[in-house]
């Protein structure tokens, strides 16, 4: 089956290539100057008359037509929405471009070039290819013992949470409180860390992107955290917060609550200040010195279960939640607060840049804008390295995915409340409670996917 998808998408690129291709050269032998190039004329305008096709994939061949565009690729830039294009050539009537990779679902076209950028009226529509495989796990009864010296395909686990370093290692936290180690390349999976030397198996493994060290926090204690560095085969070492700022409510002009709830899920490296952030479940966000382990209360979030957490890659001071079921108005949302805010805003209670940016609390469906889309008890988080941002929507059985410039959120692969477990294509994979999720260097898309007891890979275009 694969393989005659492949053959079709062959043929698909190719006799748009033959089509399109002759449909470029055809104006490229109207109006050139002497020395076989035509000139953008900064004094007139640029002018966009309409594109073909309006819809297509990555790396698909798309023309612009309209006037004074020059023939100069280098000074042309064009964008799917904020993503800019590959401009392969240009007659100065008509460019061709190649579609970027993952835009946005609808995308506004746009030509710069030189100090005018105009917009295409009609929109393009971006057609995701996604599919997905299983990377470890055979699926067993949550009643079966584990079994991991076996080769990818036959252990046997319960994966909780995932994440990944720089060298591809994949790592599992299980039921059992085992942190777990797989290496495609090895067909290898070994136990790195365990619940009696510190580790939760609800804490997330998220590698530092400068030291590549895994890092989480605790369901224990308080002040405790969990490092696990490569360097010394991830045998865990423990870090204990040394002194506590309170810091104060600017509403109030006291100083905040010392935290309620012990629990902590995560420790993620700011890149913009150097600190790491966490947030306990009564609502506390603490920016942690790395150097003198001294902790400072940043403000309030609101209070409840979040598993998931990630800073963004492109705005680095923007730390993104994705709250589950129980915590009351921001049950089952996504939200966002800049760790630099110090100030409270109008409630007197959250930070100011707090806001709750998905819709209805109830625990359902719906993509769309991101301002009414909603979720069902979220699990984790992960950006790629274009901001886009893939959820783990647990009670949905899907992956979700929100475009953190256009805020719009589209269903990436699994089908809406439908629990099942099935390989395949964006049309036909199937998830079952899907919990953790992570995305690696490549784009690649790996998902604890609870329900079914296995590791899954989705390649996503």
């Amino acid at each position: 089956m694969k393989t005659k998808l492949k053959q079709q998408s062959s043929k698909k690129l190719m006799f748009l290539f033959f089509v399109m291709v002759p449909l470029f050269f055809l104006s490229s032998c109207k109006g050139e100057d002497e020395s076989g190039g035509i000139t953008h004329d900064p004094n007139k305008p640029v002018v966009l008359t309409s594109f073909m096709p309006d819809s297509g994939r990555i790396s698909e061949m798309v023309l612009l037509d309209g006037e004074n565009f020059g023939s100069d690729p280098s000074k042309i830039k064009v964008f799917f929405n904020a993503k800019e294009a590959a401009v392969v050539g240009s007659t100065g009537d008509r460019i061709l471009v190649l579609v970027p990779r993952l835009p946005g679902d609808t995308c506004i076209l746009s030509v710069k070039i030189g100090n005018q950028e105009k917009e295409y009226s009609n929109e393009f529509y971006y057609k995701i290819a996604a599919s997905v495989t299983t990377t470890a796990g055979n699926g067993n009864s949550p009643a079966d013992p584990p079994v991991y010296n076996v080769g990818l395909d036959k252990i046997q686990l319960v994966p909780v949470y995932i994440g990944m370093d720089k060298d591809f290692n994949i790592f599992v936290s299980l039921g059992n409180d085992n942190l777990l180690r797989l290496n495609v390349a090895e067909n290898s999976a070994t136990v790195v860390a365990t619940g009696p030397q510190g580790y939760d198996h609800r804490c997330p493994p998220i590698a530092n992107p400068i030291t590549n060290v895994l890092q989480t926090g605790s369901e224990d204690e308080r002040d405790r955290f969990c490092f696990m560095d490569p360097k010394t085969g991830w045998i865990p070492k423990l870090y204990f917060i040394k002194e506590w700022d309170r810091g104060l409510n600017n509403s109030t002009e006291k100083e905040y609550d010392m935290p309620t709830n012990v629990v902590h899920y995560h420790c993620l490296l700011n890149e913009a200040d150097g600190n790491y952030y966490t947030r306990y479940t009564s609502g506390q966000l603490v920016r942690i010195n790395p150097t003198t382990w001294k902790a400072s209360i940043v403000g309030m979030t609101p209070s409840g279960i979040a598993y998931g957490m990630a800073m963004h890659p492109i705005n680095p001071n923007e730390l993104w939640i994705a709250y589950s079921s129980g915590a009351g108005d921001v049950s089952n949302s996504i939200c966002v607060v800049d760790v630099t805010d110090t100030k409270v805003g109008s409630d007197g209670v959250r930070l100011s840049t707090f806001q709750k940016l998905s819709g209805a609390t109830n625990g359902a469906h719906r993509d769309g804008p991101l301002s009414i889309s909603q979720f069902n008890q979220p699990r984790g988080i992960s950006f790629d390295s274009d901001g886009n941002l893939y959820v783990g929507d647990n009670g949905n059985h899907c992956i979700r995915m929100i475009n953190t410039n256009t805020m719009m959120v589209e269903t990436m692969i699994g089908i809406p409340n439908n629990a099942g477990f099935k390989d395949g294509s964006k049309d036909d994979a199937l998830f079952n409670s899907p919990h953790g999720i992570v995305v690696d260097a490549e784009g690649n898309i790996f998902v604890s996917d609870y329900g079914n007891k296995r590791i899954r890979r989705i390649a996503i275009e």
